[in-house]
């Protein structure tokens, strides 16, 4: 088996540097007594392998994360970040690299 990794790390570098260390949002009223609360950068990491004879392996990983989102909340964009690769069978080896970005407008 020969898996790519370096572009595998390659996608999850980016996530994760263009995910956001704390919120940018603003609070729409006075708390000048209360503590400052900082989210810290969330990201989520998927991997899986699946194996069905005479047919080969798949082997997938997907990093997921919120990269921006508006003081009011109304507006959010999510990436994501997949690589799968198939071993053996009889359509051989290949290779799928997917970058996706999904914005999200609510009320």
């Amino acid at each position: 088996m020969n898996f790519n990794l370096s572009l595998l790390l390659l996608l999850y570098a980016l996530l994760a540097i263009l995910a956001p260390y704390d919120s940018q949002a603003k609070s729409l009223g006075k708390v000048d007594d209360l503590p400052v609360l900082v989210v810290g950068r969330q990201f989520s990491l998927n991997f899986g392998a699946t194996h069905e004879d005479g047919y080969g392996t798949d082997v997938n990983a997907e990093a997921i994360a919120s990269l921006w989102k508006s003081q009011s909340g109304n507006t959010k964009l999510d990436g994501s970040a997949s690589y799968t690769q198939h071993f053996g069978g009889l359509s051989g080896d290949g290779r799928d690299y997917r970058l996706k970005l999904k914005v999200v407008f609510t009320r």
